[in-house]
């Protein structure tokens, strides 16, 4: 417990007297002999007014995507009952593209009749190409399923027109109902970092966000923001600062792993979630 105090008040130390420092204190504490924990943070985002998004500002093949409900047979394929004790499917949805799950529904349970009515939490990318896939299963237990009909098309189905309710015939002669529009924007920079003494750390930068598009880079340190060391800052003050350095125009400097600096400006687009 010796060291791990030591290496409390190192660390604390190095953050100065950051208004996090009782959630750090505990992280450090449990860390014990390996080191300090520094504070996980992301830029402020928020979402953009419709109104304020124009269709020639919107990423080309990019949709929100809902899932509205399914209409499966009265019996597999061959007249085999859904399941073995006579009970309904316990459907659920899958959708891929590229043969990547990008989402899975929850169950409606003893029904071939789901409905969810569920808009996908981000953005789907469905470029050029891509193959795009609706599968519907049918739930057993906790860690299997069987498959129960199944769409795919390159692209988005033909008829699945923007905003409108698009009836989609499964393999099985099953359907399934979706509804793409226009996709979401959100306004903000898009980084998430850790909070250094000397840097924000960067994590992880959204794709489609202003900080993608001025060539930030996971690993890279923002070590100024605007005339402002990143030293001189709370974690707090940094966090902000940092989240209006777009509106602000504030320059930010970046020093890479080699601790090569560079300034980079962050423009006012809109940044596209995307799954």
């Amino acid at each position: 417990m010796a060291r791990a105090n030591a290496e409390t008040v190192a660390c604390y130390g190095a953050m100065r007297t950051a208004p996090w420092f009782p959630s750090l204190l505990v992280l450090s504490l449990l860390a014990g002999a390996e080191g300090c924990a520094y504070p996980q943070r992301s830029t402020i985002m928020h979402a953009a007014p419709r109104d304020a998004v124009k269709s020639d500002e919107r990423p080309d093949d990019m949709w929100t995507i809902r899932i509205v409900d399914a209409e499966l047979p009265e019996q597999k394929p061959g007249g085999l009952p859904w399941d073995s004790d006579g009970t309904l499917p316990d459907p659920f949805v899958r959708i891929l593209v590229n043969k990547r799950v990008i989402w899975e529904s929850p169950v409606q349970e003893n029904t071939r009749k789901p409905s969810w009515n569920f808009t996908l939490p981000r953005n789907v990318e469905i470029p050029d190409g891509a193959i795009f896939r609706i599968e519907v299963w049918d739930r057993d237990t906790a860690v299997s399923a069987d498959p129960a009909g199944a769409i795919q098309r390159e692209g988005l189905p033909e008829n699945a027109l923007p905003d409108a309710p698009a009836r989609l015939t499964l393999d099985n002669l099953g359907t399934v109902t979706m509804i793409a529009s226009a996709p979401r924007a959100q306004q903000g920079v898009g980084l998430r970092f850790e909070v250094h003494p000397d840097g924000l750390i960067v994590l992880d930068v959204e794709r489609f966000s202003p900080a993608f598009r001025a060539g930030i880079l996971k690993g890279d340190r923002i070590v100024a923001i605007g005339p402002q060391r990143v030293s001189e800052l709370s974690g707090d003050e940094a966090t902000s600062d940092l989240s209006l350095a777009g509106d602000r125009n504030s320059t930010l400097t970046i020093a890479d792993q080699r601790g090569q600096e560079r300034q980079v400006n962050l423009d006012k687009g809109f940044i596209w979630l995307t799954m």
